[in-house]
């Protein structure tokens, strides 16, 4: 009996490391053709970010058209350079552009259907006029086609300033895929396609972010810097409108330039032509009270038309603020 006891221990402690290691290190996947860089989290916040570029292109699309257009996010995805050029129509429809601070480029491509769907609904059209397979765009709808990418810059200007300030620069249409190269065929980019639907057509509005133009920013896409960095900016649009309100509001200001104690015995007496000895010398600034409230140190001095006037120099804190009553 102890010897079988003995045995089912043995067995015990030669098959226990085995299964510790098939639990402490699981097989991971990984595709070399398409390299995850950009994590769940991440790609998450990209999302979260960008529909807000879809309500805004929605409002913008629908105003160009003179319709209701729709705009919603498609899909989130990250693939080489190469399968996206690839996956792009000759000739197409596609803006490079520069984003500062940031030091990369960028592209917006544009599906074909949609684009003569701008194209012909500005000169009249329903919006469904399509041109013969592979035609390249005229002057004229490139003029077309112009405007509208202008609108959805501006509006993707607006869609990072919540996370970073970014300007958009050097905005160039390119109708042939294989000439953009702004990345490596084997880097990563980021692709979020937008599916638009108009009246009499519909199609896809890609943007898509090589890595390396992403890198710099690539801490702040979580989602605690997402929502702290949104909450940001909504108290500073919140402060702005305060300050907006405070505009109709008007107060008494007043600024004193000399200080000093004079008896009443003395006030009897005096007349035209006496001179005050005050406390404050000739150099001392002045303090500008706003409503009864000391609240800064002023420079007096005249204004270009002639008129008095003073420059603020610094703030007064409040614990200094009786020492000017």
């Amino acid at each position: 009996m102890s010897e079988l006891t003995d045995r089912k221990d043995l067995r015990r402690l030669v098959s226990a490391p085995r299964d510790n290691r098939q639990r402490s290190n699981p097989v991971i996947t990984h595709d070399f053709a398409h390299p995850t860089r950009v994590s769940r989290d991440q790609t998450r916040t990209l999302e979260n970010l960008h529909s807000n570029l879809a309500r805004m292109c929605a409002a913008s699309f629908s105003t160009i058209q003179r319709s209701v257009v729709d705009v919603d996010i498609a899909f989130v995805d990250q693939t080489t350079y190469a399968e996206f050029i690839m996956s792009l129509a000759n000739p197409s429809c596609s803006y490079t552009f520069k984003m500062e601070p940031l030091g990369g480029h960028a592209i917006i491509d544009f599906n074909p259907h949609l684009t003569y769907a701008f194209v012909d609904r500005n000169f009249g059209g329903v919006g469904e006029h399509l041109p013969p397979k592979g035609r390249p765009m005229t002057a004229i709808e490139r003029t077309v086609m112009t405007q509208v990418v202008t609108r959805m810059l501006a509006d993707l200007e607006a869609t990072w300033e919540p996370l970073l300030k970014v300007m958009v620069a050097d905005a160039e249409l390119e109708t042939n895929p294989e000439f953009m190269q702004v990345s490596a065929p084997s880097d990563t980019v980021v692709l979020i396609a937008f599916e638009v639907h108009m009246q009499h057509a519909k199609g896809l509005v890609t943007v898509c972010y090589p890595y390396f133009t992403l890198e710099p920013i690539m801490a702040y896409l979580n989602v605690q810097s997402w929502a702290s960095r949104s909450r940001k900016g909504y108290s500073l649009e919140r402060r702005k409108d305060r300050f907006s309100q405070l505009r109709s509001v008007k107060a008494n200001v007043r600024v004193i330039a000399g200080r000093g104690e004079v008896d009443a015995e003395e006030i009897s007496s005096i007349a035209v032509g006496d001179t005050i000895l005050l406390e404050t010398r000739k150099d001392d600034p002045g303090v500008v009270v706003v409503q009864d409230q000391p609240l800064f140190l002023a420079s007096t001095g005249l204004s270009e038309k002639g008129r008095n006037a003073v420059q603020l120099v610094r703030s007064i804190p409040p614990q200094e603020g009786k020492r000017y009553t």
